[in-house]
């Protein structure tokens, strides 16, 4: 094969490096969307979907309710101190990290046992979704292996807006490895009742996108807010006791102001003024409490659009230090780093690959992807093919993971036609 030919052949598959998989925490600088880390789909879809069944956040004096407050921890409570407020539809206004719950009103458990009892003393995950959104699918099967790992130390509870019968014929539809979504999934799914959860959860936070998570520690205290595969690091730190709450609300700071930022910022990319751009990030990082993960990110990112490779990677380096044990943003600078127009830092790309793969076991198709493609870049094309062969066992119903193994064979074949 020649190298016009192999280098055309990368090209086709950087092409092909867009597609709506769940991918990673890494940064969507180039959309501007403010803190977009991971794909997911967006909730103004989801309100079309609904058939207009959107229910305004509740007024400002139900939100500032002493008596709604004071239970906010207690899902019971908080439920009829909201309807005694201002009726059913009612919820709190705002919500963060560092805030008590809003509770749950669920219309009904579709699957696993109902929860009744105040979203405190166990750890609680509600994490909404909805049947027709991709991502929310490709994370279920590791939500339910998290259901297991964690057994009675953590609730999982999916919550949808959809109506019952929606939900139940999707349970029985056919997902991955051939069983039906209801033997994928190992956790707990339940309907909405009158948005009252999403508004009280997904409004309240300002999230735009599902799927999205929320946990819950053992105190009744929102500990994270985020995409479901970024989970994992955080999930581990609140149950064994070891998170940083005071982090976590500093990141998430750093969220709010970045989506405050985002219409500037995408300005200033659009004109191509990265250092301006630079210099709005060196800002944030000043308000709110120094480097985070998410805005080295969109640092890396920024620094890769203006072509600044050496800036860039000293930036990846760090990145990666400090993401050691998160396996999501490890998996999105080895992919972005392989996939650029002009690959560099490929050994960075592939150390954190591994370490991505290490993390999860050797048992994520996605993460497996990205470690076979880091080895393409490098030219070790038999062993992108041997772990690439590993993703599609795990996973064949990802199609963009069995058409890379396609294209890396017919390239053998065709080098060894040579």
């Amino acid at each position: 094969m020649t190298l016009t030919t192999k280098r055309g052949s990368k090209l086709q598959l950087r092409a092909i490096a867009g597609q709506s998989r769940l991918r990673s925490s890494f940064a969507c600088l180039a959309l501007a969307v403010g803190f977009c880390t991971v794909i997911g789909c967006n909730k103004e879809s989801d309100d079309s979907a609904a058939a207009g069944s959107n229910v305004s956040l509740s007024p400002e004096d139900v939100a500032n309710d002493e008596t709604l407050n004071a239970a906010a921890a207690d899902s019971s409570a908080a439920q009829a101190a909201a309807e005694a407020a201002g009726g059913s539809d009612a919820s709190p206004s705002g919500l963060s990290i560092g805030d008590p719950n809003p509770g749950l009103k669920l219309a009904k458990f579709v699957k696993g046992d109902a929860v009744t009892a105040p979203l405190k003393d166990d750890v609680t995950v509600v994490e909404f979704w909805a049947t027709w959104c991709g991502p929310c699918r490709a994370g279920m099967p590791h939500i339910s292996e998290l259901q297991r790992e964690y057994g009675d130390k953590v609730r999982f509870i999916g919550v949808t807006r959809e109506d019952e019968d929606v939900v139940t014929d999707f349970l029985q539809a056919t997902g991955p490895g051939g069983k039906t979504w209801d033997e994928v999934i190992d956790y707990r799914l339940a309907l909405d009742d009158g948005d009252w959860t999403n508004n009280a959860y997904m409004r309240a936070a300002n999230q735009t996108g599902i799927p999205c998570a929320f946990i819950v520690g053992r105190d009744g205290i929102v500990e994270w807010i985020g995409h479901p595969a970024g989970i994992d690091q955080p999930l581990k730190q609140i149950v064994d006791g070891d998170w940083d709450r005071e982090a976590a609300i500093s990141q998430f700071k750093q969220q709010a102001m970045f989506a405050q930022y985002s219409g500037k910022l995408s300005g200033m990319l659009r004109s191509g003024n990265f250092d301006a751009a630079l210099s709005l990030l060196d800002e944030m990082e000043k308000a709110t409490g120094g480097k985070s993960m998410p805005l080295l990110n969109n640092r890396l990112m920024i620094l890769m659009m203006a072509g600044r490779g050496e800036d860039a990677s000293k930036v990846r380096s760090e990145l990666i230090e400090m993401a050691w044990d998160d396996a999501s943003t490890l998996n999105g600078v080895a992919w972005e780093t392989a996939t650029a127009d002009e690959a560099t830092d490929l050994e960075l790309a592939l150390k954190a690959a591994q370490r991505a793969s290490e993390l999860r076991e050797h048992k994520d198709a996605a993460i497996l992807d990205t470690l076979a493609r880091c080895h393409y870049e490098m030219g070790q094309l038999d062993e992108a093919i041997k772990i690439q062969q590993k993703a599609v066992d795990l996973n064949s119903n990802m199609q963009e993971v069995t058409d890379a193994l396609k294209r890396y064979m017919d390239e053998k074949a065709a080098v060894d036609a040579n």
